[in-house]
């Protein structure tokens, strides 16, 4: 779920507007077959095999190259064919081709003995022989990738200390600045270019694949030369080196990156192309494999190197191969006497491997070498670099805490600090205030960052400082000068959610240089569930989970949007997946509780939030986990108990109106008034609420209070504005609920009919329609609507007021 959502509190983000914007295209995913044989299903709208109901899990190749047989199950396809086909007529070995069958195969619950599905035809190619059935359904809406014909960016222009606010500056401006300048319209026209050059290299590779296999290719620029540096090999048998794979790498893309002459593949490009070709955790690559890699990013040059233990000692071998060709082109080594070494040796290797890269001038480069710029403490290097991983797969605390370990063992690692910054104002919720400190003392020591780290600083310090203008401001910087970033991408869309349009072209955007960028599919998916196009983002969000299949947050986005989309099963089943996958998934926790909320499953609900309570990473999400409960108590009448939960939410220093809610609860409207007044009044106390939420309980106050005109003109105004993300029901029927208090119930009745149409699956919404109608005398309707309320509260608790009233009114005859 993106960070931005959770700034909201209890009633989430006022931005779903089911309208659609000027100029805007609607692409629906063209129609596919869904192949069926043997209760094996593969689904080719969503790239999804499932074997007896359970999704099995295909590398791109392998899913491509079992669709081409299936297509084409009428003949025998050749090895030769699929080679053409799948590896543009690389050089690459038979066993290559047989791995992907293999894989298949094991997919398949196949054997290659006695074979149901794939027969080998000996010196041939291979047949599928399995009887399949091709059903072309009606496919859900997808996702619109538009041709972007115009980019507008801004960037700051270099200076020595352009990206240096020191802390005093920073301290006294909130910020600390300094003047920008717009973009020439040479870097503009060139960033114009570089995207549209990615996306006409998407479409060759997609035309010839056929398949969903994602493209990243390298910019190619005129007089640079494109490398890729692979992942290192440990050939020692000491686990305490596995960092080294990664951490070597990584030094020398850091390194390398300095090099006009060279545009080298970043560190999480790096990270992502493995893990989708499959290699993600595997101890060694082949060259062949590696070689293929290469060729999907139009990289000219690999290096790929290896490391082993020699008694105290640590050997480093890095070689170079022709990308086109495979063929060997240099070898470079070092031995560390000691671990600490590894550094200072490293920036040697880099100067050796620059010169066979064509770009001796590195070595007469005056800046810092890579233990100035990053570390020469390699065990702080080591926590820094096993922290990335563990921040990339949402295991926050175990990155702080490994962040903190190497700002200790180097007081002076500038990019520790930011990264702690970093997770506090943009992972982390509403901690801008803790951010601050580690990100101003990242600025102090900039001598020892990057260009790119300090401009992605300055966007996580206006973060911290919620100024968004500066954050987008900064972000489009990034953007201008690395077009490949899509990191910039997912962030700026995070800040256009008031401007939905903006959002949505930011993120198609980022699908045309990343097709297969597991977050940008997330994000987008929020994007379209909140203009209530669900169809669409459920098409997102599964295609999310077809990409993240093993990621907790992925199964919970999906689930949010089946819950909003009133598909309640599959929401529950969506977020119970995800609480296999992380039992500590707070988010999960906290979902799953809303929707059993809706479904008026209250004991499960309670179950629920306790045990988000319990694995709450924050105060703020402890506090709202204990106004989750306050909303389930007062529900269920049981108002000793909300109080309990509202007091429990003011000791962790936030206020979502618990205490507000059980003062109405009780009659207490005096008491009632003092708490809005203290929380109109607090800044702190607002923040954690959108202001919806605010102005309903300044209505409801009002009502009791017996201003019921003045209850009537906020009521009614906020109910034309748009419905709340992360609706658990409450909000929405604030004014239907106060005229049918009042006995208005012509208004009443009007007024859930306007809701329905907005949101026909809040059963809540439908039991109050009911009583609304049978009051007016409207039986025959009233009993309509008190059977659909039922049939979507079938597993409620039985002893519910609502399920006693809603079986009482249908036994009447």
């Amino acid at each position: 779920m993106p960070a931005i959502f959770r700034r909201w509190g209890n009633g989430g983000r006022d931005a779903r507007a089911p309208r659609r914007f000027a100029g805007e295209v609607d692409v629906k995913l063209v129609g596919k077959p869904i192949y069926r044989f043997d209760g094996i299903e593969l689904d080719t709208s969503l790239g999804c095999l499932q074997r007896q109901g359970r999704e099995q899990a295909l590398r791109p190749k392998s899913y491509g190259l079992l669709v081409y047989l299936i297509e084409n199950r009428h003949r025998l396809v050749t090895k030769e064919e699929l080679i053409e086909h799948f590896w543009d007529s690389a050089a690459v070995t038979d066993d290559a081709l047989v791995q992907v069958i293999v894989e298949i195969r094991r997919a398949l619950g196949d054997s290659s003995r006695q074979p149901h599905y794939i027969k080998t035809i000996p010196k041939a190619g291979y047949r599928f022989i399995g009887t399949v059935e091709a059903v072309y359904a009606e496919p859900p809406p997808a996702l619109a990738l538009e041709e972007i014909t115009a980019v507008e960016f801004e960037y700051k222009e270099k200076s020595d200390d352009s990206h240096q606010p020191t802390a005093a500056a920073a301290q006294a401006s909130g910020h600390g600045w300094f003047q920008r300048r717009r973009a020439s319209a040479s870097i503009a026209a060139m960033a114009i270019v570089l995207v549209a050059g990615i996306w006409f290299g998407l479409q060759k590779a997609w035309n010839r694949q056929g398949s969903a296999l994602a493209e990243m290719p390298l910019p190619q620029l005129p007089g640079r030369k494109t490398v890729a540096v692979i992942f290192f090999d440990n050939q020692s048998a000491s686990p305490d080196l596995d960092w080294l794979r990664e951490g070597l790498a990584d030094m020398l893309i850091t390194n390398l990156s300095r090099s006009a002459r060279l545009t080298v593949l970043g560190r999480q490009q790096l990270h992502l192309l493995l893990e989708r070709s499959g290699h993600q955790e595997a101890a060694h690559l082949h060259l062949d494999d590696t070689l293929d890699i290469a060729r999907r990013i139009h990289a000219a040059t690999i290096i790929m190197g290896s490391f082993t233990r020699l008694g105290d000692k640590i050997r480093v071998d890095a070689a170079l191969h022709d990308v086109q060709s495979g063929q060997f082109i240099a070898a470079e080594s070092f031995i560390a006497d000691r671990p600490e070494q590894i550094l200072a040796q490293v920036d040697l290797l880099s100067l050796k491997l620059a010169a066979h890269l064509g770009d001796a001038a590195l070595a007469a480069d005056k800046r810092a070498p890579l233990g100035e710029v990053m570390t020469s403490n390699l065990e702080a290097y080591r926590c820094y670099s096993l922290a990335v991983e563990k921040a990339q797969a949402y295991h926050t605390p175990e990155a702080l805490a490994l962040l903190r370990k190497a700002t200790h063992l180097d007081p002076e690692f500038a990019m520790a600090y930011a990264r702690i910054g970093y997770t506090y104002s943009m992972v982390r919720v509403n901690e801008g205030a803790l951010a601050r400190p580690f990100l101003e003392r990242a600025f102090q020591l900039a001598h020892r960052l990057t260009e790119k780290d300090k401009l992605y600083i300055n966007v996580w310090y206006a973060a911290a400082n919620n100024d968004d203008a500066e954050t987008i401001r900064w972000l489009k910087q990034i953007i201008a000068r690395y077009p490949l970033e899509v990191e910039a991408y997912l962030r700026l869309g995070y800040l256009y959610y008031g401007h939905l349009d903006e959002a949505l072209a930011v993120y198609r955007q980022a699908l045309l240089i990343d097709p297969e960028a597991k977050e940008i599919y997330n994000a987008l998916g929020f994007v379209l569930y909140t203009l209530g196009r669900y169809d669409e983002a459920i098409a997102a969000h599964r295609r999310y989970v077809e990409l993240a299949s093993l990621e907790a947050n992925a199964h919970d986005s999906l689930g949010m949007t089946y819950n909003e989309a009133g598909r309640f099963d599959e929401a529950l089943a969506e977020f119970r997946r995800a609480l296999e996958i992380n039992p500590q998934f707070h988010f999960a926790h906290m979902h799953l509780g809303d929707v059993l909320f809706r479904v008026g499953r209250y004991r499960e609900a309670v179950a629920a939030y306790k045990k988000y309570l319990q694995v709450a990473p924050s105060d703020w999400d402890r506090a709202q986990a204990c106004d989750r409960l306050v909303l389930v108590y007062l529900s269920n009448g049981e108002i000793a108990a909300a109080a309990l939960a509202a007091q429990q939410e003011l000791t962790y220093h936030n206020n979502f109106g618990g205490p507000l809610r059980v003062a109405l609860a009780k009659g207490e409207t005096d008491k009632a008034a003092k708490l809005l007044n203290e929380l109109l009044n607090s800044a702190s106390m607002r923040k954690s609420l959108s202001p919806k939420v605010v102005a309903a309980l300044r209505g409801e106050v009002a009502l009791r209070s017996g201003r019921v005109d003045e209850a009537m003109e906020i009521l009614k105004a906020i109910a034309g504005q748009t419905p709340i993300l992360w609706n658990v029901d409450g909000v929405e029927m604030c004014l239907a609920d106060a005229l049918f208090e009042l006995g208005r119930l012509d208004e009443a009745v009007a007024e859930c009919e306007r809701l329905i149409a907005q949101n026909p699956t809040s059963p809540l919404l439908r039991f109050r329609y009911a009583e609304a109608l049978q009051r007016q005398g409207d039986t025959t309707r009233a009993r309509a609507e008190y059977q659909r309320f039922l049939e979507t509260w079938k597993a409620a608790d039985r002893d519910l007021p609502q399920v006693i009233a809603a079986e009482q009114a249908l036994a009447v005859e």
